[in-house]
Parts: structure tokens; sequence; C-alpha cells
């Protein structure tokens, strides 16, 4: 997370998380290094599903009708977050890390949302393992590879 807070900083570029499944073990991991001021806005621990409605405004009748764990709830958790932390990228997480599933799910999974550019980017992780460690840790890598390609393919294009 070094490196992708050194090329936000670089950047001057302002990021903010709406953390679920990782229960802000992305904030941290980026937090624990020197400056993260300068690029880290803040973030919504939405772990209990009370928190994505009440705070990030996620539709009750979408975590019924789609479940807690997809796509459409991490899109609205990232829309909820960006008018709460007005930074230049908005991230959300929604997963089942493990070792048991969620209801209405029927495997290990996260959905990644990404606000950046005035676009929105949506990704789905799958898995191998049970292990709700090496599960948050693999995912929280990913998450620094999607943002810092995200900005590097900007910066690439000029935009």
């Amino acid at each position: 997370m070094k490196e992708l807070l050194k090329l936000l900083s670089d950047k001057k570029l302002t990021i903010s998380f709406a953390e679920s499944m990782t229960g802000g073990a992305l904030s941290t991991s980026l937090t624990k290094h020197n400056g993260a001021s300068k690029a880290f806005k803040g973030a919504v621990i939405a772990y209990s599903n009370e928190v994505k409605v009440n705070v990030l405004n996620v539709l009750k009748e979408t975590i019924i009708n789609k479940s807690v764990v997809s796509k459409e709830v991490a899109i609205e958790m990232v829309e909820g977050l960006k008018k709460i932390i007005n930074s230049d990228i908005s991230l959300s997480i929604t997963g089942n890390a493990g070792p048991t599933l969620e209801k209405n799910t029927s495997e290990f999974k996260c959905y990644i949302s990404v606000l950046y550019q005035n676009k929105l980017y949506n990704y789905e992780e799958k898995f191998k393992t049970n292990n709700r460690n090496k599960n948050i840790n693999n995912i929280i890598k990913n998450v620094k590879n999607i943002v810092y390609n995200l900005v590097l393919w900007y910066n690439h294009k000029g935009i």
C-alpha cells in the first residue's frame, strides 16, 4: 500500500473507503504508512446492514433481493460514500471472506465498486478458500492493484 499512497500523493489524489467485508483492514493498510493524511480522507466501516442502510443509504430492498454480497450493494455503498466523503477516488467492498457463508450466497466472494473520474468500475473476486484472514489480505492486495492501475491508466491517457 505504500506504493499506492505515494502514487496518490504524487498525483494529488484523495481516496475514501466504504468497507464491509474487510472491517477496516483496508483503511489500516493505508494509514499505517507515514503521510497517509495527504491522500486518505476517511472511511465508513459498514459491517452491519444497519450501517449500510442508515449511513450509506443502501436500500433494504437491495439487500433482501440481491443479497448483502452483491454488485448492487457495492454500487449503492460507493454512491452513498461519495455523498458523505467527497474524494477523488471512492471505493466500496462487500463480501464473504469465510469461514461460513452469508444468507443467499453459495460461495466465498466479494464485490468492489470504484468511482473515479465520474466513472463506475465494478469487480468481482472469488476466493478459493474459506480462510478469512488469507482472503481479506488477498483482497487488500487486489484493491491496491485495481486503484494503482486505474490511476496509471488515466494518467497515461492524459485524462
